[in-house]
């Protein structure tokens, strides 16, 4: 009897056992069904218009800036005009982990309170506007990726901003600043395979470091529309330009006037860009610098020879005057492990010193004779 019971008791535990697992995995699998589902699903687009408007959507956070709103984990595919709009608000409100393509722009972002707008995370795609940005200062948009737009990110008016570990691919323009928005940082984005990489316009004291800029037509145009908003005093740095089909950077400004002026361009690694032209970079403003005359150093450039400074097209007639030897930045373009001037300069002396010297020898040898001609007259 006893042995009947404990061969009950253990075909009943691993019955129990068996039920048990096959419960745990079919709790997983409709767990994981619902997370599928709810990363495949369609959601509706977002218009906020003023703070009123936040409350109907029922955001998590409060808007306070220790507990944004959050719109989040989204799928927005739609045929409206914009996936995200929020314009005209004072709250707090972090936008993140969101897919927004829409018809016109992903995500519009109007009027709101200084620092109060956090963009971070966000898939972007807008028949012209991945991002757009106006009247939104110290605005950060942040590690986001725009395709397919005609701008990638555009913004204005919203001083004190900052655009940083972006990706900017197959876009018309990636970044573009079209006015009034100075003190700002763009910086650590990764601008590739756009027509023109970035557009800045009226941009006064900004930062622009970091940014690898690679295979776009054009790879970053300085520009100003008049004296008054010309683009100055900003700082491009530690840039990678490299295999930009046209010039990686130019420094210009409306009908190719002077307003763009007093910028500093130095520790940046220029590398296969406008292969056709003579230069890599244009300056047709004044008083741009294209190198650090306190630390004597300015850029690297994969086309200069090795000797003198290097030449920066453009009317302006500037150069830089200390290229550096080495790019700063790893390339995917094989680098030149030789100056072709100083191996010409090499040759050249090689060759030109022992024609020197036999010429030398050979008027002092023909002065010397014509002094012995001349003393045995005398004689």
């Amino acid at each position: 009897m006893r042995k009947i019971a404990f061969s009950l008791l253990t075909i009943g535990l691993i019955l129990s056992s068996i039920w048990v697992g096959l419960s745990i995995n079919y709790i997983e699998e409709s767990k994981s069904s619902e997370t599928l589902y709810i990363s495949n699903k369609i959601d509706p687009p977002i218009e906020i218009y003023d703070n009123n408007d936040l409350l109907s959507y029922n955001f998590s956070g409060s808007g306070t800036e220790e507990d944004p709103y959050r719109i989040e984990y989204l799928n927005i595919i739609t045929s409206n005009n914009y996936g995200i709009v929020v314009q005209n608000i004072t709250k707090y409100i972090l936008i993140q982990n969101n897919n927004v393509n829409a018809l016109f722009g992903a995500i519009r972002i109007f009027n709101t309170g200084p620092d109060t707008i956090i963009i971070t995370n966000n898939t972007c795609i807008g028949g012209e506007l991945g991002i757009f940005v106006a009247i939104s200062p110290r605005i950060k948009i942040l590690n986001n990726t725009c395709t397919d737009s005609y701008d990638g990110i555009n913004i204005n008016d919203s001083p004190y901003s900052l655009i940083e570990n972006n990706t900017l691919t197959k876009n018309h323009v990636g970044i573009r600043v079209e006015n009034n928005v100075p003190f700002s940082k763009i910086i650590n984005n990764h601008i590739i395979k756009n027509y023109d990489g970035m557009w800045i316009t009226n941009s006064r004291n900004t930062l622009f470091k970091n940014n690898i800029i690679r295979n776009n037509v054009i790879g970053f145009f300085l520009d100003s529309t008049n004296e008054e908003f010309a683009s100055l005093n900003c700082v491009i740095r530690n840039n990678l330009f490299e295999n930009n089909t046209s010039y990686a950077l130019i420094l210009s400004a409306f009908m190719e006037q002077s307003f763009t002026r007093q910028n500093l361009v130095y520790h940046n690694s220029f590398v296969n860009n406008n292969p056709n032209g003579q230069s890599q970079a244009k300056d047709v403003g004044s008083h741009n610098r294209w190198y650090n005359e306190s630390l004597k150093e300015g850029n690297y450039w994969s086309d200069w020879l090795g000797i003198l400074p290097y030449n920066i097209g453009g009317s302006a007639n500037t150069v830089d005057m200390y290229p550096l030897e080495a790019p700063l930045h790893s390339t995917i373009t094989k680098i030149p492990t030789f100056f072709i001037g100083r191996v010409v300069l090499v040759i050249a002396l090689s060759i030109g010193i022992p024609v020197l010297l036999a010429i030398s020898i050979l008027i002092v040898k023909k002065f010397k004779k014509r002094k012995l001609e001349k003393m045995g007259k005398n004689e």
